[in-house]
């Protein structure tokens, strides 16, 4: 499987010709039903995730749209684009890293942008955390645990978060394919792999997936829009990139100086 636009119209395709595709604010009236959410993080570049979602529309799908608050005020016409298509156009928090695990500040953050999303119309039912892979934590695991605080989980308790609480509120198995780390792959301990990673089982063709749509009863199929291209070619030398500064960066936190300026610079991560 590769990372190109026509790859997703093949996913597309195969998913809706199985199973209903429903967003992540439908969850708590689809308990027991067979699913498949279309899950989007949104780190950079809105117009790619604008790309994807008009395929998705294209197919009757509606998708889940998770977007960093940072990209909100200078790209609300084409989140608006998304949301007109019929998906969900919501929050992907990244506060506890970006306050170096301080509650407060974090807490503080998360309201202003939760405020910022619905002033422009965009209501926020669920919430995604984001992970940053080269930040260096003291105190906490990583963006998860804002919402496994009991206080906070209490005083928001209007939103669901897809990552944290979904398997409580399932109260049973789901499947959560991902393209993190430029490969296809369903992740194993999705709530927790922040603590422990319990062994993830990597899907090598269009045949796998859809075999693991055809035998799972609910899946959420989560990517991320910026490492979406046009040409095979364009997604080859992508991900070689992406193993390149992947490499440098383990080879140079082996150094504990070198470590503290790379977590200082953690979300430079998210544009590659």
């Amino acid at each position: 499987m590769d990372f190109t636009y026509s790859q997703l119209q093949k996913i597309c395709a195969e998913v809706v010709k199985i199973k209903k595709t429903i967003t992540a604010q439908e969850i708590p009236n689809a308990i027991d039903d067979s699913w498949v959410i279309f899950k989007h993080d949104v780190e950079t570049n809105v117009e790619k995730a604008l790309k994807m979602a008009t395929i998705e529309a294209e197919h009757g799908i509606k998708a889940t749209y998770y977007v960093q608050g940072y990209l909100l005020e200078d790209n609300v016409a084409a989140l608006q684009k998304i949301a007109d298509l019929g998906h969900e156009v919501t929050y992907h928090y990244d506060v506890l890293d970006a306050n170096k695990g301080d509650y407060t500040a974090a807490r503080q953050e998360f309201v202003d942008y939760v405020n910022a999303f619905e002033k422009h119309g965009f209501k926020v039912n669920t919430i995604c955390p984001h992970g940053n892979p080269v930040m260096i934590r003291n105190g906490w695991n990583s963006n998860k645990d804002f919402f496994r605080k009991k206080e906070i989980a209490e005083e928001f308790n209007t939103m669901l978060d897809v990552v944290v609480q979904l398997p409580t509120l399932l109260n049973g198995p789901y499947t959560y394919i991902s393209d993190a780390g430029f490969q296809f792959q369903i992740i194993r301990n999705v709530e927790n792999n922040d603590i422990k990673n319990d062994g993830d089982i990597h899907i090598n063709s269009i045949q796998d997936f859809v075999k693991i749509i055809q035998e799972n009863q609910k899946i959420i199929f989560s990517t991320h829009p910026h490492r979406w291209k046009q040409s095979k070619i364009a997604t080859v030398i992508n991900k070689l990139k992406f193993k390149l500064v992947r490499s440098v960066a383990v080879f140079l936190a082996k150094s504990p100086a070198i470590k503290k300026i790379l977590s200082r610079f953690y979300y430079l991560a998210k544009k590659i």
